[in-house]
């Protein structure tokens, strides 16, 4: 095993921000052990297409900032998803009563 700096695994996962015991900005662990509580394990993987594992050696937190652009992104998707669902009810609704609509 390689001698790794003491600070290599309090760095932010995703963007490598350090804060020492005197900064404002929180340190969120990825693998949270109350699961209802963090799912930035799976918000990592899934927007970022990041592969992360509590067995993978690299820092296992993430700096506030980029817990809240997590949160931002799953409520765009949902957000996305949501608006598709409604405008295919709309052009359902829109074609039951006129028939098909031409481009």
């Amino acid at each position: 095993m390689c001698n790794l700096p003491p600070k290599f695994h309090s760095v932010c996962r995703l963007c490598l921000s350090f804060c020492g015991d005197n900064c404002s900005d929180v340190k969120l662990p990825i693998f949270d052990r109350d699961k209802d509580k963090s799912r930035l394990s799976e918000m990592i993987m899934a927007y970022l297409s990041i592969m992360v594992s509590p067995e993978d050696m690299l820092p296992q937190v993430v700096c506030g900032s980029c817990a809240n652009k997590l949160d931002e992104f799953h409520t765009f998707r949902e957000l996305s998803h949501k608006s598709e669902r409604l405008l295919e009810q709309f052009l359902h609704y829109a074609n039951s009563l006129s028939g098909p609509i031409e481009i």
